[in-house]
């Protein structure tokens, strides 16, 4: 077995500055070659499900890793692992599960069934180091699972299948004539069909081992590929060639020089590409698997140092980025990408929870360093949100609210709830994302016109629907700078104040006129809870109120005492009169499902 965790470390430290000093010049040439970061310990990587048992590298295995890798990457455009969404490579000594696939033996040393490598779905692999000849071609196998599963091709299993089957299959590839017969002297024996027994499992991994057994038999492949295409195994190179050349990859031409031990005819990667890979690190951090994520926790001062830490990289990275030399148009190009991301992690966060003085200082110093590093004269500058018309629907509040702590939040909040369709609903993003009830909008894909109480009117969309929990999400176009009301950070509990919010309906199921008017406010408490599965009776919501409400405030949200939803009504009891609302736990747990506030 290879050194354990914590002797590697030790002997990695022990090891001099020449060891260190070499591999941070592989990583940098990794770097440059891919576009991606070179990683070795489980800590670097963006946070999932890896494997159980990942011990580290030692100092000289470490380098010898980047050696291989740094010559690998280079099979591949300059930068483009990074500029198709890859941040992270991790290498380590082993990787091992307690549970198997049925193609995996188990290894005593590693304490459970061996694994080669992983794709983490979003933005990184993992490898393990076993021997050099295991090591690249582990690479590049999870390399093309990143190539096939991040850009979409799984939904091509079915061109791959006709190829190989004959029914459609591509046309050979046309190569010069001098290098087809440079090709030839130095090829093996072709792939007659499938690269393993493996490839059984999935379309999938049938198109990663043959991209990794195209990667290590270059020569041999690209000659089959062209002088005997009716072969299954050169159908299936071709396919990989397909998709490699779709997703901005290698082409058979850069592949052909580095079969050949030519200089491959690509540019070092340009001001563009580094940016973008820049980002792709900063994404991966802060939304790891396309999920907005928030790292570690409170300190006694209200603010997260981890999270402004993070918020920091964006100003770093904008530094880094403006010592280069690169044309005004590009730089202020970085910059606006840049800034869209840090906005956007600033509106999840704004969304579900307050920001401290410290931490929203934190964003707004990184945003003004970014600026000043990359786009100093022509940034985008923040969206300054368009003064809002008045709300003549406030004093509502102040006729219902008398406590003046209690009005000043629900006045901060009275402006997120909406009208939409016959119902009600709240604003949970300044881009618009209105929670309303399943069934005010009935159905996916209903389009709505959604009326905020200063009179503005935006177009938008039902995008995720709960019809069991009776909860759906409407997005709008064409907005920014909205008002937004956040969760609460806990449940309610039995006797709690709460203030609805919502759009009681000029006239009644039967067409009758009720002479109520929009945005109601009335006072009420919590009553208690419903038992029950998560499924039946979905329109008789589990939390009980007794805040007034009438047909139109299905979607109207409730509001505690600090201006925090803590429920959203949806129906009521004709046998006991008593209001009923969608429970604060089913709502956070649709929102994470829904993973809308993350986009």
């Amino acid at each position: 077995m290879r050194t354990p965790l914590l002797v590697a470390s030790l002997l990695f430290a022990l090891a001099g500055p020449a060891a260190a000093d070499e591999l941070t010049d592989l990583r940098r040439a990794f770097r440059d070659a891919s576009g991606a970061e070179l990683v070795f310990t489980r800590g670097e990587l963006p946070r999932g499900d890896w494997f159980e048992q990942m011990p580290e590298l030692a100092a000289d295995e470490r380098v010898a890793a980047a050696r291989i890798l740094v010559a690998e990457a280079r099979h591949y455009p300059a930068g483009w692992l990074g500029a198709i969404g890859l941040a992270r490579v991790g290498v380590f000594a082993g990787l091992a599960s307690s549970d198997g696939d049925g193609f995996r033996p188990w290894d005593d040393d590693l304490g459970g069934y061996r694994y080669f490598g992983l794709w983490n779905g979003a933005s990184a692999i993992a490898a393990a180091y076993y021997t050099d000849q295991q090591l690249p071609l582990t690479f590049h196998h999870e390399v093309f699972h990143h190539v096939d599963g991040a850009h979409g091709f799984r939904d091509d299993d079915a061109a791959f299948a006709a190829a190989v089957d004959g029914t459609a299959p591509y046309a050979g590839l046309a190569l010069a004539p001098r290098d087809l017969a440079a090709l030839a002297a130095r090829a093996g024996a072709p792939l007659d069909d499938a690269v393993s027994d493996y490839t059984a499992k999935s379309a999938g991994e049938d198109q990663a081992e043959t991209a990794r057994w195209l990667q290590s038999h270059l020569a041999t492949g690209l000659w089959q590929a062209a002088a005997r295409p009716e072969l299954e195994g050169s159908q299936r190179i071709l396919h990989v060639l397909a998709e490699y050349a779709a997703a901005g990859g290698p082409s058979a031409a850069t592949l052909v020089d580095v079969a050949l031990g030519r200089a491959p005819r690509v540019a070092a990667p340009s001001f563009a590409q580094r940016a973008d890979a820049a980002i792709a690190t900063l994404r991966a951090r802060v939304a790891p698997a396309g999920a907005w994520t928030v790292w570690g926790q409170e300190g006694p001062d209200g603010g997260n140092p981890t999270l402004r830490a993070d918020v920091a990289r964006f100003a770093t990275t904008a530094r880094d980025l403006g010592r280069e030399r690169a044309p005004q148009a590009q730089r202020a190009a970085a910059a606006a990408k840049l800034l869209a991301l840090l906005d956007g992690y600033r509106g999840f966060i704004a969304g579900r929870w307050t920001l401290s003085a410290g931490t929203a200082a934190a964003f707004d110093r990184a945003r003004a360093e970014v600026t000043a590093a990359l786009a100093p004269a022509a940034a985008p500058a923040a969206p300054a949100a368009p003064a809002a018309p008045a709300n003549p629907y406030l004093a509502k509040v102040d006729a219902a609210i008398t406590d003046p702590t209690w009005r000043a939040a629900i006045r901060g909040v009275q402006p997120a709830v909406v009208k939409l369709g016959g119902g009600s609903g709240v604003n949970l993003a300044p881009t618009g994302l209105i929670l309303t009830a399943a069934h005010v909008v009935d159905e996916v894909g209903r389009a709505l016109t959604v009326r905020f109480p200063d009179g503005r009117e935006f177009a938008g969309v039902t995008t995720h629907l709960d019809a069991d929990l009776d909860l759906a999400l409407v997005a709008l176009t064409g907005a920014r700078g909205l008002p937004v009301a956040r969760l609460a950070a806990a449940a309610p509990a039995t006797g709690d104040d709460v203030v609805v919010i919502g759009q009681p309906g000029t006239r009644t199921p039967d067409g009758e006129a009720t002479g109520y008017q929009p945005w109601h406010v009335s006072v009420g408490a919590i009553r208690g809870f419903r038992g029950g599965a998560r499924t039946g009776e979905q329109h008789l919501g589990r939390t009980k109120h007794d805040a007034w409400t009438y047909w139109g405030h299905s979607g109207s949200p409730l509001f505690d005492r600090r201006g925090r939803i803590v429920a959203l009504h949806n129906s009521w009891d004709s046998t006991t009169a008593m209001r009923h609302a969608v429970t604060w736990e089913a709502i956070v747990a649709f929102l994470d499902a829904s993973d809308a506030l993350a986009r």
